[in-house]
Parts: C-alpha cells; sequence; structure tokens
C-alpha cells in the first residue's frame, strides 16, 4: 500500500469557514444598522405627526376663540389674518426640530332660512430633516374640518 499524503485540505476549509463567519458578521451590522433607522425613522414619524396635530390644534383654538362674541376679529379675519400668516416651532422635548405650517381656508353656508354656517378647512404640515429626498427627511401632514355654531 502506498499513502500519499494530501496536503491544503485544511486551509482550505478554513478559509471557507472564514468566508461564511465574515460574512454572516457583515449581514448582522447592516441588518442592525437597518433597524436602528428605521426605529429612528418611525419616532420621527410620530413626533412629526404631532407636531402636526398641535398645529390643528392651535388653529381650532383661535378659531373657536374668534367665535367669542366679545372678540374684536371674527374668526374668519383669524383664519385668513392670523393662522395664514404664522407658522411657528415647538420649544417642548422631542419638537424642537419641527417647523409646523399651518393653514387655514373657510366658505360660507346659509342653512335653513337664516342660519349661517361657515365651514373652515385647517391643514398643517410637520417638517425635520432638510429637503425631500434627505435620509433624514420626515413629514406630516394632517387636515381638519370644522364648522362653529351657527352665528
Amino acid at each position: 500500500m502506498i499513502f500519499t499524503r494530501q496536503r491544503g485540505f485544511s486551509l482550505i476549509s478554513a478559509i471557507f469557514l472564514l468566508i461564511v463567519l465574515a460574512s454572516l458578521g457583515t449581514y448582522m451590522v447592516i441588518i442592525g444598522g437597518t433597524n436602528r433607522a428605521t426605529s429612528t425613522a418611525a419616532l420621527q414619524g410620530a413626533r412629526a405627526y404631532q407636531a402636526a396635530r398641535s398645529g390643528i390644534e392651535w388653529a381650532i383654538f383661535l378659531i373657536n376663540q374668534a367665535n367669542n362674541p366679545l372678540n374684536q376679529l371674527p374668526a374668519r379675519n383669524v383664519c385668513t389674518n392670523v393662522i395664514n400668516a404664522n407658522n411657528f416651532t415647538h420649544n417642548v422635548d422631542g419638537l424642537t426640530n419641527f417647523t409646523v405650517n399651518t393653514s387655514c381656508a373657510f366658505t360660507a353656508h346659509n342653512e335653513q332660512g337664516s342660519d349661517n354656517v361657515t365651514v373652515y378647512t385647517i391643514t398643517s404640515i410637520a417638517t425635520t430633516g432638510g429637503n425631500y429626498g434627505d435620509p433624514d427627511f420626515i413629514q406630516r401632514r394632517l387636515s381638519a374640518t370644522i364648522s362653529p355654531p351657527p352665528s
């Protein structure tokens, strides 16, 4: 019997195992980074929603205040001159990076006789992170329609 020594078989197995483990490690790092980015974007999306909602609530508050009979500025003027002209940024932790643009439009309706109803459509857009297409760009848009009691 003649025995021939096989050389290099262990080396090939070791290189193959090293490549498989390196690939697995790289895959885990990529998945971890993607998971972190996804959870950060979800958190910022929830914050953007709350910032946009605060813009809606701010506009509704101003319109309801203006519908008070003791107020000198009519709600339609508040809608046109105050809400559309003033955007705000938050000073609340977590929302300071958001810019909120709120707009208001109204239509007047005459309901059954002399009841005048004004319907207000409010749109609020909260934005952070630069421009559309940037990796950290987040934007949420909310709309609400309200109609205070007839005058």
